[in-house]
């Protein structure tokens, strides 16, 4: 008796070996074109999804940006303050994960600003 899992793969996998079934019949029937044509609605390029460019100056301007120390901006993107201090000085590239917020907050400081550096409290 195959378990839900065993199920769920067994109907993943057949899903998936029809599709291809589909596009290699699409491709054999009217060439590249035709495929494209077919799934453009369906595919988004994977160009959108590079991770940006960041080198150490980045990474300060980024930081400043949000005017925030190094020990905070380590906690904003998860890291450590060593990390932050060798990304800005360019002896170690940032994560991939770290890039992706990094060239995130240079292209829009102020949402990110919003996001994550408090208000400081009023002082009555």
């Amino acid at each position: 008796m195959a378990t839900e899992r065993q199920q769920f793969a067994d109907q993943v996998g057949a899903e998936f070996i029809a599709g291809m079934e589909e596009l290699i019949a699409t491709a054999k029937a009217g060439g590249l074109a035709a495929v494209k044509r077919k799934y453009a609605s369906r595919v988004t390029p994977a160009l959108a999804y590079d991770l940006p460019v960041v080198a150490g100056g980045d990474v300060a301007a980024a930081r400043k940006a949000l005017g925030v120390s190094q020990p905070i901006f380590a906690k904003i993107l998860g890291a450590s303050v060593q990390s932050v201090r060798a990304w800005e000085q360019g002896t170690k590239p940032p994560s991939g994960v770290a890039r992706r917020l990094i060239g995130e907050i240079r292209h829009d400081p102020e949402y990110w600003r919003k996001r994550f550096v408090p208000k400081p409290a009023a002082v009555a």
